[in-house]
């Protein structure tokens, strides 16, 4: 009797063991970030033991990558994973070479005996790889840890630019902060850091034959706080906020992003954006007064940010600027800014009147076509591609200079039918500056984009020639980002809508499908100590006018089937709390704020949304 108890306890326990494990199967196959072009799941499972290991392919250039994998999955295991040369006949993961596979394409074959990562190349080991510790780290928060469920993943990207903007000038992070970014976004095999180092507060890259850039221009005072209307220096007060790179920095950080397949692209901002060049140079701008890289907004008349495109010896400096660049940075692109030039400083400036009729042009707006054409010329003297962004311009730009369409998609879909390459990072729809919650609480200077808003990013809008389509970037600003972890929490999880939409070729998951996949990964980001925006599950609310004039309220959620209750006495909601029932309430006579509060079931999800029904009233009156 006690031996069929045993053996009938046992079989109970494999049962359930069993049946939970097929559930992490089935979850797995909706929370892949971003969804393989093809995935088709067996129903066996690969067991890693001790024994488990990880075969070199052939060649020494191929051991540090291998070795890489096998320290990443010795971490989530919490065991040893060997590398060898030669099998063992079971239990290990193998690559393999495919020729017939694309140059990131990747087909990951899971067995109870063995897996397989097949490519053309490494960077398709590379990806077949994360997608493999997606599943185990996945398996992992649901307990299993040392299985993987039997799959055949065939996949390829849709675009080969697949980017993140980091702008490093209005706030400097040190090159640990960008090789933690850099794993976090490979991870989701975003491919490209374009890094804007120079700007109005701040140049961050070393020239050697230009050292004031990094001596003066790299610094500024230091301030805290709301970027508009920042406190001006004071005389004599010191520049100690600020840094750059060394050119080593440089060649460590393109050396480690290259291991993880991640191409980092430089970004030179001019003619405008220039104040911390002209501050360290005065004699490169119009006025050829001296100036101060400040920490705030510089747009009025007595800060010179425009370089004189008349000049020669200007363009020599960016010649000097530019090959040093290319001599650094092996990424075949160098991008050179373009855009928002105060052209004022031009019409008022002798030298660049005379270049204007020197060269044929009609006004100021064809000398900034000039300008860019010039230096896409020393761009592509340094063996490089060009790249700018996107401005409507009055004379036309060398088509192989590559146009960055960042207000709109409309510039991508006329520059493409021009015949130029195109990168799309539409504002309204990939900027990661722009905040996340209701305008009251962030401190963001410009509008929003929230999480549900970002998946609506569509890298080919109609009309586009898509033949010209490289892909597509989210794009950070930093007035407002003062440190590495508002910089992750502006990324994340919007960072997982970009990853979707320029990678997977895979039919596009409905808004709520793909929310769901979001709050799978969020522990993964809090394993990796990666901060990120949970707004998304915050309470929206619309105030307008009643029907007898009194202003009246409705709210709604990014994420469907959540609770949200409220108050309007001043204390915190709970799921205690009136929950609101989809109609228009009414402002109590006397109330002073609303409070807001998201739920599913028992688990708050928001924080309270504090908002003053003055602001509401506001609102409903605009």
């Amino acid at each position: 009797m006690k031996i069929f108890v045993k053996t009938l306890t046992k079989a109970l326990f494999l049962l359930v063991t069993s049946i939970s494990f097929a559930k992490a199967q089935q979850k797995n196959e909706l929370t892949l970030i971003p969804q393989p072009s093809s995935v088709t799941w067996g129903t066996a499972t690969f067991k890693f033991d001790k024994q488990t290991t990880l075969l070199l392919p052939k060649g020494d250039e191929h051991t540090a990558l291998i070795k890489n994998f096998s320290e990443q999955l010795s971490g989530i295991l919490k065991q040893q994973v060997k590398t060898n040369t030669k099998t063992s006949g079971k239990n290990f993961i193998q690559f393999s070479i495919n020729k017939d596979l694309g140059n990131e394409a990747y087909k990951l074959q899971v067995t109870k005996q063995k897996i397989e990562i097949s490519a053309a190349k490494p960077s398709g080991w590379f990806y077949g790889w994360q997608t493999l510790m997606q599943i185990a780290r996945l398996n992992l928060l649901n307990g299993n840890s040392h299985q993987i469920p039997e799959v055949t993943i065939t996949d390829e990207p849709k675009f080969a630019w697949r980017g993140l903007m980091i702008d490093v000038s209005r706030h400097f992070f040190d090159t640990a902060v960008l090789k933690r970014y850099i794993d976090q976004m490979s991870k989701y095999k975003l491919n490209v850091l374009h890094l804007h180092l120079t700007d109005n507060q701040g140049w961050r890259i070393e020239i050697k034959q230009l050292p004031k850039l990094t001596s003066v221009g790299a610094w500024r005072v230091p301030r805290t706080g709301y970027w508009s209307g920042m406190p001006a220096p004071e005389p004599g007060e010191a520049t100690t906020y600020g840094g750059f790179y060394s050119q080593d920095d440089i060649k460590e950080l393109v050396r480690y992003a290259s291991t993880r397949f991640v191409d980092i692209v430089p970004e030179v901002d001019l003619p405008g954006h220039s104040l911390a060049f002209v501050a360290s140079y005065p004699e490169v701008s119009c006025t050829k007064t001296p100036q101060q890289v400040l920490a705030g907004d510089p747009w009025n008349a007595k800060r010179t940010n425009v370089v004189c495109v008349g000049n020669d010896s200007t363009y020599t400096k960016i010649d000097q600027i530019i090959g040093e660049l290319a001599e650094i940075f092996p990424s075949k692109y160098i991008h050179i800014g373009g855009d928002e030039v105060t052209r004022n400083y031009w019409s008022n400036c002798k030298v660049c009147q005379k270049r204007i009729q020197d060269e044929g042009l009609k006004n100021v707006d064809e000398l900034q076509s000039y300008f860019i054409n010039r230096v896409a010329k020393i761009v592509k003297a340094k063996g490089k591609t060009p790249i700018g962004w996107y401005e409507t311009l009055e004379k036309g730009l060398d088509t192989g200079i590559v146009q960055m369409s960042w207000k709109d998609e409309k510039g991508a879909v006329k520059s493409s039918n021009e015949g130029h390459k195109v990168i799309l990072t539409p504002a309204f729809l990939t900027y990661l500056d722009f905040y996340q919650g209701d305008p009251y609480l962030e401190n963001a200077p410009f509008t929003v984009n929230r999480l549900s808003n970002s998946y609506k990013f569509n890298p080919l809008p109609e009309g586009i020639n898509v033949k010209n389509v490289l892909g597509g970037q989210g794009s950070l600003w930093t007035e407002q980002v003062p440190n590495e972890r508002k910089l992750q929490f502006m990324t994340w999880p919007r960072g997982l809508t970009l990853a979707e939409n320029l990678w997977s070729a895979a039919p596009k998951p409905t808004w709520p499908i793909f929310l769901k996949k979001i709050e799978s990964h969020l522990p993964l980001l809090t394993l990796d100590s990666t901060n990120y925006s949970a707004y998304f599950y915050d309470p929206i609310v619309f105030a307008k006018k009643g029907d007898n004039g009194d202003i009246v309220l409705t709210i709604d959620t990014e994420v469907p089937n959540i609770a949200v209750h409220y108050a309007f006495d001043d204390t915190d909601p709970d799921q205690f709390y009136p929950k609101y029932k989809g109609q228009a309430i009414a402002i109590p006579k006397g109330a002073k704020n609303i409070r807001m509060v998201s739920y599913r079931g028992d688990t708050q999800k928001s924080r309270i949304v504090k908002l003053p029904i003055a602001e509401l009233k506001r609102r409903a009156k605009l």
